[in-house]
């Protein structure tokens, strides 16, 4: 290492020093005229029929995109750095990477077992969007999703499941996220529908061996620029590893009376069915936001910009990112795991009921469903000899799942996000 950080380390500290500047104008009020620039750039007033088979058949036949990046620690230790204000010690205490991780020279010989596991929803703060500015829609988000030239033109983050969350070592090597749109849905009445796009990550590292493949056809090209960094083609990747599913809802453009029927309604309160084994209340701040937006790579106004929020989508302040709150529920959750590395989190099932907003009090809760589900070790006890799951489970350790229940309430105690996650806990049976 020579003068400071290593190469990741300062690229991403140098574009959250110049991306500082941004904040204020971001939350400055912007102008009738704008606002009307912003809804202009899709048919507002569209009054004709629209043809959702067309739409459909359009968003699936669009091309996978592949997203690059190195994976370094330090997106990660900025990312618990960030949220260290907002959480307890005991939430964020997994998620520590030593300083000399992250600041050493990135050449630094380790062993395969001495490289920090990725935590639970930091895969988030990776592999981020190739695109310019231009590029991006007029609310700041990735055109690739978006069902173009229509009215639906107001994008949110509806859910999604993970599978596979300590799938991913920070040992410096390129990873990649191949991602593909894998089913377009329409709900709601007519004049009122709303369109659900589904979209598929798969996160591997180039250079492992082939997966067989009852199907030799190569993998269809990827579309983003970014996948010439690889010189290889997909097909010859392994694609074991972390898998995300991710559903995005489109709704139609509001005119300035829905807007305002938006800000004076008053929501209705949904109550969690459950009480919670452990809760933490904290306040998203601006601040907050802004950080996550900028390790996310996340430009959508409605996390940045408080005119385009009132003006434009008809909420009444800053929207917490989903993936924030996934996040959140994720490190809250392994605050309760007390096995130490041989206990996890393995995957998740969330969805999102209702938007949560900048300062106002949330409350991220966890309670463990009383039924354990157990597979390896109950098979053991009951004189199997075969051990089923993973690979831990092959060279004879018992596999024990639990599930959760995992969820977000509002300052009034309304459900916003709820979700079902899943741990693991290894033990080494005793045959003796």
């Amino acid at each position: 290492m020579r003068g400071g950080l290593c190469k990741p380390s300062r690229r991403l500290t140098t574009s959250l020093w110049q991306s500082r500047y941004s904040l204020p104008r971001a939350l400055a009020p912007i102008s009738r005229a704008r606002c009307r620039r912003y809804s202009s750039t899709a048919p507002n007033n569209f009054n004709g029929p629209v043809d959702f088979e067309a739409i459909k058949a359009e968003m699936l036949s669009r091309p996978p995109q592949l997203h690059s990046d190195m994976m370094h620690p330090t997106n990660s230790y900025l990312l618990t750095r960030a949220l260290s204000e907002f959480l307890p010690e005991a939430c964020t205490a997994r998620q520590q990477i030593p300083p000399q991780d992250v600041f050493q020279d990135a050449s630094h010989a380790r062993s395969e077992h001495e490289h920090p596991v990725l935590s639970p929803g930091h895969h988030l703060v990776y592999f981020p969007l190739d695109r310019r500015g231009s590029e991006l829609c007029p609310d700041g988000t990735d055109p690739y999703h978006s069902p173009r030239d229509t009215p639906f033109t107001r994008r949110m983050w509806a859910g999604g499941s993970i599978r596979g969350l300590r799938g991913m070592v920070l040992d410096d090597r390129l990873a990649l996220c191949r991602e593909r749109i894998v089913d377009v849905g329409v709900r709601g009445s007519a004049g009122a529908e709303k369109v659900f796009v589904e979209v598929l990550r798969e996160y591997y590292v180039p250079g492992a061996p082939p997966r067989a493949r009852d199907d030799p056809d190569p993998a269809d090209p990827p579309s983003s620029s970014s996948a010439g960094t690889t010189g290889r083609a997909l097909g010859e990747h392994d694609l074991k590893g972390t898998t995300e599913h991710r559903t995005l809802v489109f709704m139609r453009t509001l005119s300035d009376q829905e807007k305002e029927m938006n800000l004076a309604q008053d929501r209705r309160i949904v109550k969690p069915p459950n009480e919670a084994d452990y809760s933490v209340t904290l306040t998203p701040t601006p601040a907050l936001l802004f950080h996550y937006s900028a390790l996310t790579y996340n430009a959508h106004r409605i996390h940045l910009d408080r005119s385009y929020c009132r003006e434009v989508d008809g909420h009444p302040d800053l929207l917490v990112h989903g993936p924030l709150t996934l996040t959140l529920m994720l490190a809250v959750l392994g605050s309760r795991l007390r096995g130490g590395e041989s206990e996890f989190v393995d995957g998740v099932d969330y969805r999102h009921l209702a938007p949560l907003y900048v300062g106002q009090p949330m409350r991220v809760c966890v309670a463990r469903q009383r039924q354990p589900r157990k597979t390896a070790a109950a098979a053991e006890r009951g004189g199997g000899k075969k051990l089923v799951g993973d690979d831990g489970d092959r060279l004879g350790v018992g596999v024990e799942r639990n599930k959760w229940d995992v969820w977000v309430e509002n300052q009034h105690g309304g459900l916003c996000v709820k979700g079902t996650a899943e741990t693991v806990k290894r033990r080494v049976p005793d045959y003796s």
